[in-house]
């Protein structure tokens, strides 16, 4: 084997192992932490590509051609001609190894600290996402426009309940509502739990990537012990619609809380026929 083929070899490996990225994290469920859903299918087909372009280069690596120039000169001169291929080692080690290690090993989810810098904990930068409406939002519309469990609590969106505060009347027509909300339940800052009865329930909302990522919380407050629920569970939450004031600022929380451990999103749309 010469040098030539051992490089186009190396070279078309890290082309499927590239490739194989966004085809693994699709198979697996797992594209959805690093991709918003309009480009699922984008990334799986790039993937796909890019594996049956290194497949077709490695097969046709001991395939001999031409590079297209004219050596006759260099033969009669003694000169070498310099074609600038990749160095395999260089392929090893900045592209094959590092997507074995960082698929392999990685969690596939934000650290608490990611999680913190992202804006789990952090104030709003705007009063109220109710506030741009140009129909007037009422209770009786509410009701109208969300379903309800059996049990008669509210099937609010996280986001929806945490844009909510801010506005007056829209806190009016929130407070008190009894609601049930789909999350995961992680610590509350300590800060805001002086007496230890909070914990926090976010969700990743993703425009684009998980570069744009942001996290949005909500806390809740337990009249009970505090759930014996590792951190980062998806749950399912029960409680009343509250608010409070905090440094000037108003913020949606759920009194009187229940949870109960739950599969996470994705794992239920698989399961629905």
């Amino acid at each position: 084997m010469n040098k030539a083929t051992f490089n186009q070899i190396i070279s078309s490996l890290a082309t499927i192992s590239w490739g194989g990225v966004p085809v693994y994290l699709y198979t697996r469920g797992l594209i959805g932490e690093y991709l918003s859903e309009s480009f699922h299918v984008i990334a799986l087909s790039g993937g796909l590509a890019m594996i049956v372009l290194g497949l077709f280069n490695l097969l046709h690596a001991r395939r001999q051609v031409g590079c297209g120039h004219d050596h006759s000169h260099e033969h009669d001169h003694g000169h070498d001609h310099d074609h600038h291929e990749q160095n395999p080692v260089a392929a090893i080690c900045l592209m094959i190894i590092p997507v074995m290690l960082c698929t392999g090993f990685t969690k596939h989810e934000y650290s608490k600290e990611a999680l913190r810098w992202k804006g789990l904990y952090k104030q709003r930068t705007l009063k109220s996402l109710y506030s741009t409406y140009n129909t007037e939002f009422t209770r009786e519309l509410l009701e109208k426009r969300t379903p309800k469990t059996s049990e008669g609590n509210f099937l609010l969106q996280l986001t929806e309940l945490y844009w909510s505060a801010g506005d007056e009347k829209i806190m009016k027509i929130y407070d008190g509502l009894p609601a049930q909300l789909e999350g995961r339940l992680i610590e509350e800052e300590p800060t805001l739990n002086p007496d230890n009865t909070r914990k926090r329930l976010y969700r990743v909302v993703m425009t684009c990537c998980a570069a744009d990522a942001q996290v949005l919380g909500v806390p809740l407050e337990f009249s009970t012990s505090l759930p014996a629920l590792a951190d980062k569970t998806w749950i399912t939450a029960r409680g009343k619609v509250a608010f409070e004031l905090i440094d000037g600022q108003h913020f949606a929380y759920l009194s009187d809380c229940e949870v109960e451990a739950t599969e996470p999103p994705e794992t239920q749309n698989r399961r629905r026929p």
